[in-house]
């Protein structure tokens, strides 16, 4: 990649996550990578070691306050240099309206996809300032939300909630950032083909026959592109806030 030769990226074990790796690494970028399966991190290290690429995976908890800071130092030390791209691609969902989802999972998904985020942002954000005063180049950082975070969701407005969220504290800190050469950047994708809603408890018989109706969804192979178009801009410019729906997709 011209931009970036080491890139950082959170939740990377499955979907967008994991095609954003794939790409990396096949443009010569060397990756760090977190997830919470040691087995399939480790087969994910394997694969690309047989194509001879560099990625390093961590086993690790995206909500604690020093995740972020793990894949950074992971960086120094397995490729002697810190990375100067971050896509946070760690979340979860949760099915259900505020009356009838399941109200004992909420604490996770806020800890998941709020707190847990800002955290990382947070740290980033103060790793990368910290490299800009040393050497002044364009850094990233990519923030994967969702559409749900923009347009009120009448069937799944929890987890809208912990994406209003996301979208506010991106354009802040974009605002904040910008200054240092340091681009924030949104990804909103509607419906994706991915392990998520089945992991999340999403009732898959919904899920086809919205496909059948507004499909074909996209696939996380589509937001790797984009996010790799994102990260390859030239340095003086930003393209913020990137909405992705399939092309029949209503809302």
């Amino acid at each position: 990649m011209k931009n970036h030769q080491i890139i950082a990226i959170s939740g990377a074990t499955a979907g967008m996550g994991k095609a954003v790796l794939d790409l990396a690494a096949q443009n010569q970028a060397k990756v760090v990578f977190s997830g919470r399966r040691a087995e399939r991190i480790r087969q994910i290290e394997e694969e690309h070691q047989q194509l001879g690429h560099h990625v390093v995976g961590l086993c690790a908890d995206a909500t604690k306050s020093n995740h972020y800071d793990q894949l950074h130092s992971l960086a120094e030390q397995k490729f002697g240099q810190a990375p100067t791209a971050f896509v946070l691609s760690a979340g979860r969902g949760l099915p259900g309206t505020l009356t009838t989802s399941d109200s004992g999972q909420w604490q996770d998904l806020i800890n998941t996809n709020v707190l847990g985020a800002m955290h990382q942002l947070r740290s980033c954000a103060a790793l990368f300032s910290q490299q800009a005063l040393v050497e002044p180049k364009v850094r990233d950082i990519v923030v994967i939300g969702s559409t749900v975070g923009r347009t009120v969701s009448a069937g799944n407005p929890v987890y809208g909630a912990t994406k209003f969220a996301l979208h506010s504290l991106v354009e802040s800190l974009r605002q904040e950032l910008c200054g240092k050469l340091i681009r924030v950047t949104l990804i909103e994708p509607g419906f994706v083909h991915s392990e998520f809603q089945a992991t999340a408890g999403y009732n898959m018989e919904w899920f086809e026959q919205i496909e059948r109706e507004q499909g074909p969804f996209l696939h996380a192979q589509d937001i790797a592109d984009v996010i790799h178009f994102a990260l390859e801009l030239p340095a003086h410019v930003h393209v913020d806030d990137f909405r992705i729906r399939p092309t029949r997709q209503r809302a």
